[in-house]
This record gives structure tokens, sequence and C-alpha cells, in this order.
């Protein structure tokens, strides 16, 4: 499951965005965490053999965090994607690392342990190994693919989601984000995308979790939120013409 684009590149990427809605509801209560010499630590992405070697965004979130704790001010991330393994120092403790690249996710949870001075060779087994984090596996969630011209009307029956999809253009399952502790987003969100089988597919995210405009890239807002995308391309922008303007939500089919 690499190298791919369309319906499941953006998928992937629509993960790699609902990786910071998830990091928000990191709040086990353990106590502030105690200062220690960091542990410096080789992180690798295990790519399927003869993948494309893809530069990767890591990132390190704490995961024994007190619920009053800043998830994000926590994480340590790097400032580009990384070709090759990710050198990077940590305090002892449980992680979550997580590494994205435009079409793959990649996530493991590892504890660094706290060895202190006096601790032998044996008291973490794989100091000084590169630690190898696994491809994330995502299901299919394609609810509709327009191959229609110039395009399709769709309302998702569940959610009530409307909208116009351009030819060629389709729809992942729209969701509301997991906000943790029990709660979801109020909104309503979502991936649309160009299905096309190559890694230059456009596409927009529909209130995306915790999205960053800086870092991620650019918003536009339309009636019912924020609509994203990694950069404007001109078949994104052509249609966003068309999207834009047909999002709205319908009241969903009753049973």
């Amino acid at each position: 499951m690499w190298g791919l684009g369309g319906a499941q590149g953006a998928r992937l990427a629509r993960n790699a965005v609902a990786v910071c809605a998830m990091l928000l509801a990191i709040t086990v209560a353990t106590g502030p965490r105690a200062l220690a010499d960091p542990i410096s630590v080789t992180i690798a992405a295990a790519a399927p053999e003869g993948a494309a070697q893809r530069p990767v965004s890591w990132s390190a979130t704490p995961l024994d965090l007190p619920p009053e704790a800043d998830v994000f001010a926590a994480m340590t991330m790097t400032r580009e994607p990384v070709t090759g393994p990710w050198q990077v120092a940590l305090e002892p403790g449980r992680y979550l690392i997580s590494g994205f690249t435009e079409v793959e996710l990649y996530e493991l949870e590892v504890t660094l342990p706290d060895a202190g001075p006096d601790a032998g060779p044996d008291a973490w087994p794989d100091a000084g190994r590169t630690i190898l984090v696994p491809l994330l596996q995502v299901e299919p969630a394609q609810v509709f693919r327009c191959s229609e011209i110039p395009g399709c009307d769709y309302t998702h029956p569940e959610t009530g989601l409307s909208l116009t999809l351009p030819n060629g253009w389709a729809l992942d399952m729209p969701y509301h984000a997991d906000l943790g502790g029990g709660e979801v987003a109020p909104e309503l969100s979502a991936v649309i995308y160009e299905d096309r089988p190559d890694d230059a597919a456009a596409v927009w995210f529909l209130n995306p979790p915790d999205w960053i405009m800086d870092d991620n890239g650019p918003c536009r807002d339309v009636a019912i939120g924020p609509v994203c995308t990694f950069e404007i391309s001109e078949p994104a922008d052509n249609a966003f013409a068309i999207i834009a303007p047909s999002l709205r939500i319908a009241p969903p089919d009753r049973p």
C-alpha cells in the first residue's frame, strides 16, 4: 500500500491531518513529568520492499501528560520533511511516533526508559538501534465518485452533506472528528479529491481538524466551514469553483 495517489493517497493524507485531532485526546493523568537526560534515538520509516523513499514529516508526541498539558507544545516535530532516518533526542517516557509523506502514514508507540546514570547496557535493548515505524494501513472509505460530464450532484444520505463534484472527483465518508473524552466536533469533516492513479491528485479537506495554515497549506471559507488543501494547483482551483458554492448540509435521510 505504497506509491498511491488518488483515492488511497487522499485517504492517507486525511489520516495525517486527523493525527492532530487524535493528539487532542492524549490527556493521561500521570502527574508532571520529571526532567531527565534525553535519549538520542534514530527513527526511520519501515517502507515496504521496493517502495519509493519519500521524505517524511515526523512528530513524537508524549503520551504521559497531565490533563492540563499543551500537547502541541510538548510535541517534537521536524521543521520540514526528512529524507532518510530522523535523529532526535527525547526525554524518557512513552511516545506516539507519527510520520507522513504525500501518500503514506507511519505510526508506532514506543517507550524510552529512564535508565539513569548507573544503568547497565541492558537497560534499553534498542539503544543504538534504528526504530522502524510501520506503515499504517487505511481501509477504503470512498462513498461516491463522479463519472459524468460536467459533474454530479450528490447528497450523503447518513450525514446530509450535499455538494457538486466535478467529473473524476470523489468523496470519502464524511465524519465528525473525535475530540477525545467521548466528544466529537459539531461540524462535519470530509475529504474531496481528484480520483486518479498518481501522486499529483488534487485534494480539498472540509473542516480538517486542527489544520495549521502556515504549515499544512492554505484554506478558503465556504458556507459550512473552511476547506483546505496542501497547495492550490490549477486542478484544485478549478474544482473549488464547482464544489465550494454547492457545499451545504441537507437533512439526512431517516429510516
